[in-house]
Order: structure tokens, then sequence, then C-alpha cells
């Protein structure tokens, strides 16, 4: 593949040496991303919004809520029809004006695959171009670029097919994890093929993603594979300190004091955007993660499930703060 024939019309995005936290549903909305920031993220990206929603009932105020404090961000935009994807893009490329729409090709929960979306197009690579064309063509006047987070392919690796279609449409950075669909998070991340990725891409960016559970290895695939930016998902779940580590070069680990703290900050922060019952909703399957690795972690996790509103979560996670178990 002739890397000098692609991406003659991508908006140039630089991208370089970045530690990035991945788009995650049900987690990575504002409040999570600034805390990761603040502790060593480069870059950040939305939870997926799905392009009809956009155009017919209007974006959701939880999943396009950002801060400056996030940027650099890319709103995260899913959907099956080019001409959808790309309007749902300009509507809220233009009103938040984030520094990129990122296209979801990734996602294979069965809700979206069901749907014919994200995921389920990369058994169909041209498509895929199509879609990034159509993107980069209505985002050119506001001089914002187009990404695309990818996986190798829906039952079989069609990564180079994928890849030369999306450099043609004028892509500005891919981030690829390299399962396949069908593999959900089971079997182990190919990194191999982030590194067969970079040599097609020439300049442009390549983020690998996928299996990365602690600092030293963030620097390893860097070296491996020659990418320009690692993303890093479930693991900054349970452990967003991984951002802190990877910038200072040691371990540090979070007692239950610190990890309870990160949840009440977090939970006040997502008032802002979300009702408050709501928000404690919400927050539960954090609080399971990011107590990961704790002892008692078990009888902790029930005491904040049995919470029944904001007050009561918010006195058993001071409870625990203070007593532990």
């Amino acid at each position: 593949y002739l890397v000098e024939s692609f991406g003659k019309q991508a908006v140039k995005l630089k991208i370089e040496k970045e530690v990035i936290l991945a788009p995650l549903a049900g987690y990575s909305h504002s409040a999570f991303r600034r805390l990761c920031r603040k502790l060593g993220a480069d870059r950040v990206y939305s939870e997926l919004m799905n392009a009809t929603g956009i155009l017919h009932r209007g974006e959701e105020k939880e999943l396009v809520y950002f801060t400056d404090e996030e940027r650099p961000i890319h709103l995260q935009v899913y959907g099956r029809n080019a001409e959808e994807i790309a309007q749902a893009s300009y509507k809220i490329a233009k009103k938040y004006k984030p520094e990129a729409i990122d296209i979801n090709f990734g996602c294979s929960v069965k809700k979206v695959l069901k749907a014919k979306s994200a995921g389920y197009l990369l058994q169909f690579p041209k498509e895929m171009g199509r879609i990034v064309e159509e993107t980069v063509n209505v985002l050119k006047p506001l001089g914002i670029p187009v990404t695309a987070k990818i996986r190798l392919g829906f039952h079989e690796d069609k990564l180079e097919e994928i890849a030369e279609n999306l450099l043609k449409a004028g892509v500005s950075a891919i981030a690829l994890h390299p399962r396949l669909a069908i593999e959900g998070f089971s079997g182990k991340a190919r990194w191999n093929r982030v590194k067969d990725l970079k040599k097609l891409c020439g300049k442009v960016p390549v983020i690998g993603n996928g299996n990365i559970r602690n600092w030293r290895e963030i620097d390893q695939k860097f070296e491996e594979t020659n990418c320009d930016g690692v993303m890093i998902g479930r693991g900054a779940l349970a452990n967003p300190w991984i951002f802190k580590e990877y910038k200072e070069k040691r371990s540090y680990n979070a007692g239950l004091e610190e990890r309870i703290d990160f949840i009440l900050e977090e939970l006040k922060l997502m008032w802002e955007y979300f009702e408050r019952e709501k928000a404690c909703k919400v927050i539960k399957a954090q609080i399971s993660q990011i107590l990961k690795g704790i002892r008692g972690k078990s009888k902790m996790n029930e005491l904040v499930m049995r919470s029944k509103s904001c007050d009561e979560l918010i006195r058993n996670l001071h409870f625990l703060k203070t007593q532990g178990i």
C-alpha cells in the first residue's frame, strides 16, 4: 500500500507519545475524564453517541457535556448511515467545538450490532470509508478532524483493507483495538497488528488500545509498535492512577481513603450534568471497579449497592473511608 497517496485531505492532528483515556460507555463521562486528565491522561474521548438520536431527539447532555479542562477531547459518534453520521457530527462539532470527531467502528455489544452500526460495519470496509469521507467533507469548513476507532474486523481480520479505505477518505488518526468484534474482550489483544497499522499509516497517527494493565507496559507498546498513542480503558477504571504512574515512572498504590475521595469528587462533578439521584445510581458501577484489589471488597460493594438514595450512599462511603470493613 502506498501511504503517500492516502490522507491528502486529512486535517492534521498532532499526537505524539500520548497516553489516552478510552471511550467507555457508562463510565467515561465528563467527571471521570476530568479526574483522569488531572492524573495525567493526555487526551480523552466521550462515550459513544447515537447519530440518529442526535438528529431526531437532540444530543443527551450527560453524553456531550465537557469542560475546557478535558481538552483535547474527541466527541464520539456511531450509527449505520453515512449521511446521518456526517450530519450529526456537524451538529455537535459546530456547537461544542471539540478537538476532533471520532467515529466508532469498534463497539461490539449486542444492542449496537443488532442495529447494524459501529462494530457491525467492520464487515464493510468500503462503507466505513464512505462514512469517514462524508464526515470529513462536512467538517472541513469547521477545520475539525475526523478520527476512527476500529477493531481488526468483524469475524475475520481485514485490517489492511479497512485502513486503506479510511486513509483514502481523509481520516486524521486511527485508534485500533486489535481484536475482532466477535471476540469482545476475550483472548489476547494482538499488538503486533498495531505495529502493522502504523507502517501503513505513515504520518497519520495510530493509537493502540487493549489489555494495558500497568504503566510499564505503556513504554513497551510505544517501543514495540512505534504507535503515537496508547489508549487505556478498563485498566483505568480500576486504577485511574495509571496515568500518574506513567508520568512519574513509578508505581503508586492508592489506598482505600484516596479511592473513596476520588469517588466523592467524581460524584460532586457529575451533579453538573446528571440529576442527583441518577448520578448516584450511575456511579455504583464505577465504585465496584475502583475497589478492585482492596481487602474486604465484596462486603464494601454490598454496602454500596444496598444504598437506596444519594444521602445513604454518601454516608456509607464516608463510613467506609473512616472505618473500612
